[in-house]
């Protein structure tokens, strides 16, 4: 019999969707649509379960609820940019959420990711798949200074112009007023890059690790250590790369 319900709901179902008022209404009270399943989708930093838990949705309720009232609530959670849920019929839902774009972990008495906008996100990053850059500037109840916000911004727009070279970076901080200072490892350096350095500077830094990488064998100590190479961008049309002396 309640195979035969089923049938019956199925066969019935593409006309009830079409129905422009009434369809969804009527399917909210039907067992047959009662959530038994969340899917989380697109979390870094924030807990697939604290997603859910923030959502608002239970189990039990119905997949043709209106989900502007759980899509709401998630935008509102910190490190959420953006959320939608999908209906996967007849019992799933489908949180697809959109994180906020990170550059940096920041003191702020422990650490905390920092966006490009100078927002210090309240999210524990030890349990999340990120490997972000020690930004070295202090977060003050959760706010920080104009000047690190300009930091964060410039980092985020380096970032967009090579992800993979900011990829290899592992600490931040001003070097003067108008360069930033990179510890870049692999291999090891210190970069002074000018602010607003555009693409064509990157690839000339990109070549200039190349070359240092190449030589760093030859550059070890008796350890195997290799010292940090400075490299400077800071001068137009000049790479200045300064290795270690040996003693």
């Amino acid at each position: 019999m309640r195979k035969a319900r089923r049938i019956v709901l199925a066969a019935a179902l593409p006309a009830v969707l079409t129905a422009p008022l009434w369809g969804p209404r009527a399917l909210e009270r039907t067992p047959w649509f009662r959530v038994q399943r969340v899917e989380v989708a697109g979390t870094r930093m924030v807990a697939p379960h604290e997603v859910l838990v923030a959502s608002g949705i239970r189990l039990g309720a119905s997949v043709w609820s209106d989900p502007e009232a759980w899509e709401a609530r998630l935008r509102r959670t910190p490190g959420i940019e953006e959320a939608r849920v999908v209906r996967r019929l007849p019992g799933t839902l489908r949180i697809e959420v959109r994180e906020k774009r990170t550059v940096g972990l920041v003191d702020a008495g422990t650490l905390h990711p920092l966006t490009a906008a100078g927002e210090v996100l309240p999210v524990d990053p030890a349990g999340a798949a990120v490997d972000l850059p020690l930004i070295r500037a202090r977060a003050t109840r959760g706010v920080v200074d104009a000047r690190t916000r300009a930091l964060a911004a410039e980092l985020g727009r380096l970032e967009e112009l090579d992800p993979r070279l900011l990829a290899r970076v592992s600490e931040v901080e001003w070097g003067g007023s108008d360069a930033v200072l990179l510890a870049v490892s692999s291999p090891e350096a210190r970069v002074l890059l000018p602010v607003g350095a555009g693409s064509t500077r990157l690839r000339q830094l990109r070549a200039a690790l190349d070359d240092v990488a190449r030589r760093a064998p030859a550059l070890s100590d008796t350890a195997g250590v290799t010292p940090p190479v400075r490299i400077d961008l800071r001068f137009q049309d000049q790479v200045v790369v300064r290795f270690p002396s040996r003693a």
